[in-house]
């Protein structure tokens, strides 16, 4: 580990059982705890075998999330729920306290991330224009983000929530300079809805066989 390249991974994650209240419509609470936990193991993996991710921390109002995170190396940081922006700052302010140059923030609930896809987010690029400042974005399907890689780990504010993409770049602007995008599958599909379900079962040939088996509410 270099801290003149030091990259800290936050990754937020609600309660399994609570956490997403849209597929609450669709799955009872024991499906969405398997769920959540199937999702959480495979951003894991991926971030995990990154190559340029020197430190993960778990953040969540769970403590059987931050178990699960410990299981796999993780450091794990538990917090009352705030709303998603003020939680990142406690993860911010941690990653601050371990000389972070840079963070990579992603979401629990993308089950067909990658480690490669995670590498060329966090490739090296050319010299932004804004000296020193590195703003990337990783759009979802639905115009928000799913990742966000800022150095220094304070370029912006945190802004996700509804058409998020556009905010975050937005607030790259202000600092005079453009954000680069991310497009690529793993990062566009999270799963939050009863479609995104669907989508899960007929192009994840990995998909938990008792998700296929679930009745459908």
């Amino acid at each position: 580990m270099s801290l003149l390249n030091h990259c800290v991974a936050l990754i937020p994650v609600r309660d399994f059982r609570t956490g997403n209240s849209r597929l609450a419509q669709t799955l009872d609470e024991n499906a969405r705890n398997q769920l959540g936990r199937w999702m959480l193991e495979r951003v894991l993996k991926a971030v995990g075998a990154a190559e340029r991710i020197d430190e993960i921390a778990v953040l969540s109002d769970s403590a059987e999330v931050l178990t699960l995170a410990g299981e796999y190396g993780t450091v794990g940081l538990l917090h009352g729920s705030g709303g998603l922006n003020n939680d990142l700052e406690i993860g911010r302010a941690w990653a601050r306290g371990r000389n972070a140059r840079s963070l990579f923030i992603v979401h629990g609930d993308l089950p067909f991330l990658t480690s490669e896809e995670v590498n060329a987010f966090l490739e090296d690029s050319k010299p932004p224009e804004n000296a020193g400042l590195d703003i990337r974005i990783a759009r979802s399907k639905d115009g928000g983000t799913t990742a966000l890689f800022t150095q220094p780990v304070d370029a912006i504010p945190f802004l996700f929530g509804e058409r998020s993409f556009e905010k975050h770049r937005a607030a790259t602007r202000k600092k005079g300079c453009e954000a680069q995008s991310c497009e690529s599958f793993g990062f566009a599909h999270d799963i939050d809805s009863p479609e995104d379900l669907e989508f899960l079962l007929t192009h994840e040939k990995e998909a938990p066989e008792w998700l296929a088996s679930v009745p459908m509410r």
